[in-house]
């Protein structure tokens, strides 16, 4: 099939550090074209891919201000967009990573057209806006993540886990004496603060490999910081190759995510380096994590610090085993019934 895979622009595919879509698309992208597939990406101009690359610019956060990010970025997205279309016969179908910014074009081509949806689902305009292009086939990263408009009539064509190359992480050994990890981005929603407590009332160490968005410096110096002490290692933003042996060297990674967690990189990060999971009950969480085996499912802080003390009971390899079901070419597979579908009906 000729497929035009298209991604935000605001960091490279795949990105030097922080950022979970585009590592996604990387590696379906690379994916495809291994499957014997053509296809095209549009993405920034330092991005690096098997497929073929139209480039537009530079990453948007390496160029712009947080203000001019809110002001041009949409347009910038919608220019890409209008050139996709417009080359519409070049391609059998569209997948794109911009969920509502993609939909009126759908109205104007019949090139089939599927929707990712990267992000969460309950907020206001999303259930304004997603009925009104309701045959749109749309691909949720979990189940969960359709809860919140599981009353709307839309168009899902499946359920396509996140998947990673894991190869990196097969030469990794697990420490089972080692500290506890925080991955991720300084965000209230992710719960750094509730990392630190954990961490305090357990009596074991925590290292924090975390990214400072702009957008979260005030909360990071006013709330955070002032709670870290010299039992927390803050080691900033981590790039992708040293992942595999910050995993590895942690008993235990927290992710005591408190929002609807649309699916969760860092589990399964986690999991294919032997290292289990303790885990808030939010969002995607109990599709990842199976309780008592590659991690534990808890309900609240309190039952977090209590598991803990069990992580010895996690067996590392059934962790590895397990992170297979995430797998790059899982989700290649998955994706490629879709488009399947999507070209022969």
């Amino acid at each position: 099939m000729r497929i035009a895979q298209v991604a935000p622009l605001y960091e490279a595919v795949p990105p030097g550090a922080y950022g979970g879509t585009e590592r996604v698309i990387a590696m379906l992208c690379d994916g495809l074209v291994a499957s014997g597939h053509e296809v095209t990406l549009f993405a920034p101009e330092t991005s690096e891919t098997a497929a073929k690359l139209e480039a537009h610019e530079r990453p948007l956060r390496e160029r712009l201000t947080a203000e001019q990010l809110v002001d041009l970025a949409p347009h910038l997205h919608l220019e890409m967009l209008a050139e996709l279309y417009r080359r519409a016969e070049e391609f059998d179908v569209v997948h794109s990573h911009l969920d509502v910014w993609t939909l009126p074009f759908t109205k104007l081509s019949s090139l089939p057209t599927v929707l990712t949806m990267h992000g969460r689902l309950d907020l206001g305009h999303l259930r304004d806006v997603l009925p009104r292009y309701a045959s749109v086939p749309l691909v949720s990263i979990s189940d969960d993540q359709r809860l919140a408009v599981a009353d709307l009539d839309l168009a899902w064509a499946a359920t396509v886990y996140n998947g990673l190359d894991f190869s990196a992480y097969r030469d990794v050994t697990h420490d089972p004496d080692g500290y506890l990890a925080f991955v991720g981005r300084i965000a209230e929603e992710k719960g750094p603060l509730a990392a630190i407590e954990i961490s305090r009332r357990s009596g074991l160490p925590l290292r924090m490999a975390a990214k400072v968005d702009p957008l979260d410096e005030d909360y990071y110096e006013q709330e955070v910081r002032p709670q870290m002490g010299s039992d927390v290692d803050f080691i900033g933003e981590i790039v992708e190759q040293g992942k595999p042996a910050f995993y590895a060297g942690a008993r235990a990674t927290l992710f005591p995510s408190d929002w609807p967690e649309p699916f969760g990189l860092v589990m399964i990060e986690s999991l294919a380096a032997g290292t289990p999971v303790i885990a808030l009950r939010r969002g995607s969480v109990p599709e990842v994590i199976e309780d008592g085996v590659t991690g534990f499912v808890c309900d609240d802080v309190d039952a977090m610090v209590r598991a803990t003390e069990r992580i010895g009971e996690i067996d590392p390899e059934e962790c590895r085993r397990h992170a297979e079901r995430f797998s790059g070419e899982a989700m290649c597979r998955g994706y490629e019934r879709v488009f399947e579908r999507l070209v022969d009906r």
